[in-house]
C-alpha cells in the first residue's frame, strides 16, 4: 500500500525530516512510503540521496494573492493521487496540511497530521485539524496542548525514533580527529539548534560569565544559524557575547553538517528552549555520550529522568541563567557524574528510541487507515 508523506518547505532539512527518515525505515514493509515536496530543492535532494522516492509537486497556499489557483492545483493533485493509487496521506508537519488537505479530500483519501509544534487555538487551525482522520503528537505535552482543539479526532502519541547505529558510527569515527580549536584540557559546553527566540540561545550565553567564575577553563560553542528573517537576532546574540565579555570563550560555529562529531567533543550539552515539543537533539547528544541539561517542562522533560540520565533546570524567569549556570558548574566539577549521566543517557536512547517497536503502533494505525 502506497502512502504519501507531505512537506511544507522544499528548502529546509531539520530534525522533523530526519525523524521521518528514521520512521520510514521501520514501518511495516506492506507500506510503501513516498515523499511529496512542494518543489525542487535541498529536501528533495536529501531524500533522493537516501534512496527515498520523491514526488515534486508545487502547491501554493497564499489564496488571497492568487484566488482560485490553490483549487486548480488541488484538483490536479487529487487526480494524481487517484491515478497513482495512494491509500493514505500523512503530513509530516501541521503546516504541510494546508498544502494537501483540499486535494486529499477531493481524492477521498484519509489524512493524518503529525503535530511537531505548539499550535495557537484559533478557528482556522481547528478547522485544519478536523480534516484529519488521526493526529500524531510527538510528545505527551504536545498531545495535551492540542487535545482541546481536536474535537474528538483521535490523537496518538508517538515519539520520534532515531537511527542510533549511523549516529554512533560518526561519533566513534571522530575520536582521533579533533575539530574544535580549544585545547583538549578545556571543558566544552555546547548548544545546538536554530537561532530563534523560543530556543533561547541568549539564556545559554548569559550563563557563561557565571560558569567562568568557578570554572575558568570552560569553553562554549553554539552550533546553528538563524533563518534569513532572523539575521538581526543572530547578530544580537553576538553583540550580547561581546557585552558580557565572553567572546573569547565562546565560538559561534554556524550551521554544520558534522554535529555528531562536534558533540563527541562536548562535555555538557544544554537545551534552553522555553517549551520544546520534543528535542531530537537531546537524543543525539546522549548518543554522543554528553551529559545533558534540559528544561524541566515540555516535551524535552519527557526524555530525561532528572539525576539519572540527565539534569533538568527551569528555563523561565529572572533566575534561569543562574540556574542553568549552577547545573553546568556542577557537571563540570564532577567528571564521574558527567560520565555516569552520559552512559545512562546513551543506554536509555538505545533501549527506547532506537528500536523498531517504537513505530509499531504508528505502522498499525497507518495500515488500518490505508485499508479502509
Amino acid at each position: 500500500m502506497k502512502i504519501l508523506f507531505a512537506h511544507y518547505r522544499p528548502d529546509i532539512v531539520s530534525g522533523a525530516e530526519y525523524a521521518l527518515v528514521d520512521t520510514v525505515r521501520w514501518l511495516d514493509p506492506r507500506l510503501r512510503a513516498y515523499m511529496l515536496v512542494p518543489g525542487e530543492g535541498r529536501l528533495a535532494n536529501v531524500y533522493r540521496q537516501l534512496n527515498l522516492p520523491v514526488w515534486s509537486y508545487p502547491i501554493s497556499t497564499p489564496r488571497r494573492l492568487f484566488p482560485g489557483w490553490h483549487e486548480v492545483q488541488s484538483f490536479w493533485l487529487a487526480r494524481k493521487l487517484i491515478q497513482e493509487d495512494f491509500r493514505l496521506i500523512v503530513c509530516n508537519t501541521f503546516a504541510a496540511a494546508s498544502r494537501v488537505m483540499t486535494g486529499t479530500k477531493w481524492a477521498g483519501l484519509p489524512l493524518v497530521i503529525i503535530i511537531r509544534d505548539y499550535l495557537r487555538d484559533v478557528p482556522l487551525y481547528r478547522k485544519i485539524l478536523h480534516q484529519a482522520k488521526a493526529l500524531v503528537a510527538i510528545s505527551c505535552d504536545i498531545a495535551g496542548a492540542i487535545a482541546p482543539m481536536a474535537n474528538g479526532v483521535p490523537i496518538y502519541v508517538n515519539y520520534d525514533p532515531i537511527n542510533a547505529e549511523a549516529w554512533l558510527a560518526r561519533v566513534q569515527s571522530s575520536v582521533a580527529h579533533r575539530r574544535l580549536i580549544f585545547p583538549e584540557n578545556n571543558l566544552v559546553v555546547g548548544w545546538v539548534g536554530r537561532l530563534t527566540p523560543y530556543k533561547q540561545p541568549e539564556l545559554f550565553i548569559r550563563s557563561i560569565p557565571k560558569v567562568l567564575e568557578q570554572i575558568p577553563q570552560a569553553r562554549f560553542i553554539v552550533v546553528g544559524g538563524a533563518q534569513n528573517s532572523e539575521q538581526d537576532y543572530e547578530q544580537g546574540l553576538r553583540s550580547l557575547a561581546m557585552t558580557l565579555g565572553v567572546q573569547k570563550y565562546l565560538s559561534f560555529l554556524g550551521p554544520r553538517t558534522d554535529v555528531a562529531e562536534l558533540m563527541s567533543e562536548m562535555d555538557v550539552f544544554c537545551l534552553t528552549s522555553r517549551r520544546e515539543p520534543l528535542g531530537r537533539v537531546i537524543l543525539e547528544a546522549q548518543l554522543a555520550g554528553c551529559a545533558v541539561i534540559v528544561p524541566d517542562f515540555g516535551g524535552a522533560a519527557e526524555l530525561v529522568e532528572d539525576g539519572v540520565n540527565g539534569i533538568k533546570f527551569h528555563p523561565l524567569g529572572e533566575q534561569a541563567a543562574e540556574d542553568l549556570a549552577s547545573k553546568v558548574v556542577m557537571l563540570l566539577s564532577h567528571p564521574e557524574m558527567r560520565k555516569s549521566l552520559g552512559l545512562a543517557g546513551r543506554e536509555h536512547v538505545l533501549a527506547t528510541f532506537a528500536q523498531p517497536n517504537i513505530v509499531a503502533p504508528l505502522s498499525q494505525m497507518f495500515l488500518n487507515l490505508a485499508r479502509n
